[in-house]
């Protein structure tokens, strides 16, 4: 397509998109909705902080209406970018400095951010003497969460570029519930954010004193470039962010465009 082409098509796609937002706002008007969230999340999202935060909005505000969409990372950016939803919240994990280049027609406002550690139950032979190698933990089997692919990529390439065999997942689960009760009776292993371990955990499970995984875990809202959300959006975010807040030992709240 040439750039006389791109130009008409994003002309026309712009004054697609206010038609139907015009029809779709007579259509809220005429039912007695008074306004219309558009939200995007990634899986880990979806297990609390969005299904919380959106009940506690539609308590305040009843004539809102939501559509609410989970989707990998590259579609939740792309949904945001063709508008299809107003914000996203996705999380990104990697060692800390080696984060992808950021989509310059987006802006990203840091969530949260926190370690990664692997855990055991307490009294498991790892527990028992200081960990020397990446190979040491090799004969456990693990427990993931579900859909985690960049998790499960990340501490393969750390296992790999060590010298050291692929992690066996046996379990994939998003259940932190399930995840400690399956730890407390057998040898296996996971990787869990530090700040998941609360001190009702730590009686029974804990992480495992090591130095090398060298992991962290971000969240970020992601919206377009210059754009304002509603406030019944804003609203939102910001129930989502005090949802978080309990689960995170460090906070941001400024806008990181381009870090």
């Amino acid at each position: 397509m040439t750039d006389a082409g791109v130009t008409l098509w994003r002309r026309g796609t712009a004054i697609f998109d206010a038609i139907t937002s015009t029809n779709d706002l007579l259509a809220d008007l005429r039912g007695g909705v008074t306004g219309h969230v558009r939200l995007g999340a990634g899986p880990s999202f979806m297990t609390h902080v969005v299904p919380v935060a959106l009940a506690e909005l539609h308590r305040e505000e009843p004539g809102l209406r939501f559509t609410v969409r989970e989707g990998t990372t590259q579609e939740l950016c792309e949904w945001v970018k063709t508008r299809e939803i107003d914000c996203a919240m996705l999380g990104w994990v990697g060692t800390p400095g080696g984060r992808e280049p950021l989509d310059p027609a987006l802006s990203f406002s840091r969530l949260i951010t926190d370690d990664l550690v692997l855990v055991t139950r307490r009294d498991h032979p790892l527990q028992q003497a200081p960990l020397r190698h990446f190979s040491d933990v090799s004969p456990y089997s693990w427990i993931m969460p579900r859909s985690n692919l960049k998790l499960h990529q990340e501490i393969d390439r750390l296992f790999l570029e060590n010298n050291a065999p692929s992690l066996t997942v046996k379990i994939h689960t998003t259940s932190l519930f399930a995840t400690f009760a399956i730890l407390r009776r057998t040898d296996m292993i996971t990787v869990l954010a530090k700040s998941a371990l609360s001190e009702a955990d730590t009686g029974s499970v804990r992480a495992l004193e090591q130095p090398w995984l060298n992991l962290r875990r971000e969240a970020f809202l992601v919206t377009m470039k210059g754009m304002q959300l509603s406030p019944s959006a804003n609203k939102l975010v910001q129930m989502a962010r005090r949802k978080l807040r309990p689960l995170s030992h460090h906070q941001f709240g400024n806008q990181t465009e381009s870090e």
